[in-house]
């Protein structure tokens, strides 16, 4: 056994060491550290041990000037990374995180590559990132992807603004195309889907309607009104030359009947297989064509009978178009569907925003089937209505 004085020597030096370990920690601001790293080409190799030829294993790594934290980058410090990158702005535990510049080296000097927001050591937040290319994205990221509203300007000359998830255009957004034509709607996973307007500059005409997979399925090619044409109209580039022509008269009877019936057949389509939906739905959570005809006849009735020039019904008549669609609804859940539209500003609809109420309705329907038997995925139909009335 250790006698007093022994014990009292042995915690003296414990004492001196653990001071010592302490003090070789790095704290607060340092001049330049230089790292090594192990050489990638030697990977998984002895090269220590190995007598026949001499190697040194190490190559040189990253080169970091700034502040310290117990022995981590914390606080605002410089990193030049041997990918050719350079880091400067604020750490925290060894990662870049708060506001900081990541800069890519260019022949002899470093160019801007990220200017914004990190979290640990992702692009999160606001940010500018400068593409090799010349493109430049300005706005939201998320785990180091475009998230959010954002801006994209491309190297041709178009330019994209409205939401992102996961690097792709999703939600509302506008396409501003180098010849002038531009694209105001909806996106799904990078590609025109739902209701959008395209205005085509070279004819000075709008089309208005419904797009699936960045195609036109079915809508109406019109003159655009004045508050549109004030809103699209811009100087055109250069060679290319406006063809301002009459459009001839439709001759269908009933037009924008026809238009509704097709958009609402669209839609219902669109549903019953996108990607969008919770997930596949059974004929019992469906619009057939005959629902959707006989929903539109009696629209057009109470429309008719009504007198309402502007082709919208009042909200207080939706319960009894829905009622026509087989699509039965209780006074609460219809007072709430009705509050919600006018708190937007919405007192009259027409027979296509009925419909995504109806698609609406079953929507739920089936996700409390699909919860109730344990198939339900998190995923969710967002109606266009809501989108479009934002």
């Amino acid at each position: 056994m250790m006698n007093t004085n022994e014990r009292k020597s042995t915690d003296k030096k414990l004492s001196q060491t653990d001071t010592k370990m302490m003090l070789s920690l790095r704290s607060g601001h340092h001049a330049t550290v230089y790292e090594v790293r192990r050489d990638p080409q030697l990977k998984n190799k002895d090269v220590i041990r190995d007598r026949n030829k001499v190697v040194f294993p190490f190559v040189s790594g990253s080169l970091y000037k700034g502040q310290w934290t117990n022995d981590k980058k914390n606080g605002f410090g410089i990193q030049t990374n041997p990918d050719n990158t350079k880091y400067e702005g604020e750490w925290d535990q060894n990662q870049y995180h708060g506001r900081g510049t990541l800069w890519i080296k260019k022949g002899k000097t470093f160019v801007r590559q990220y200017v914004g927001d990190w979290v640990k050591g992702r692009m999160e937040g606001q940010g500018i990132f400068y593409f090799q290319n010349g493109e430049i994205y300005r706005g939201g990221w998320q785990n180091g992807k475009k998230y959010g509203n954002g801006k994209f300007e491309y190297s041709n000359g178009d330019i994209f603004n409205g939401e992102w998830s996961n690097d792709l255009q999703h939600g509302l957004g506008t396409m501003s195309y180098a010849n002038g034509n531009v694209y105001e709607g909806l996106w799904v996973e990078g590609k025109k889907q739902g209701p959008g307007l395209f205005y085509y500059a070279s004819t000075r005409k709008l089309y208005q309607g419904e797009w699936i997979e960045d195609q036109p399925r079915c809508g109406e090619y019109r003159a655009p009104t004045l508050t549109e044409e004030a809103r699209f109209d811009r100087p055109l580039p250069k060679g290319i030359f406006s063809n301002d022509y009459e459009l001839p008269q439709l001759g269908l009877a009933a037009p924008q009947s026809v238009i509704d019936s097709a958009i609402s057949a669209t839609r219902v389509g669109s549903m019953q297989k996108d990607a969008i939906n919770i997930g596949p739905l059974t004929d019992e959570w469906a619009l057939s064509e005959e629902q959707i005809e006989a929903g539109k006849e009696r629209y057009y009735q109470l429309i008719d009978g009504l007198g309402a020039t502007d082709g919208l019904l009042p909200l207080p008549h939706t319960m009894d178009v829905l009622n026509s669609l087989n699509i039965f609804v209780d006074d609460v859940t219809m007072t709430e569907i009705r509050n919600q539209l006018e708190d937007k500003g919405i007192q009259a609809i027409s027979f296509v925003d009925i419909t995504e109420i109806a698609l609406f309705l079953l929507q739920q329907a089936s996700t409390a089937q699909l919860q109730e038997e344990g198939k339900f995925n998190n995923e969710y139909y967002e109606s266009p209505l809501f989108y479009e009335h934002k």
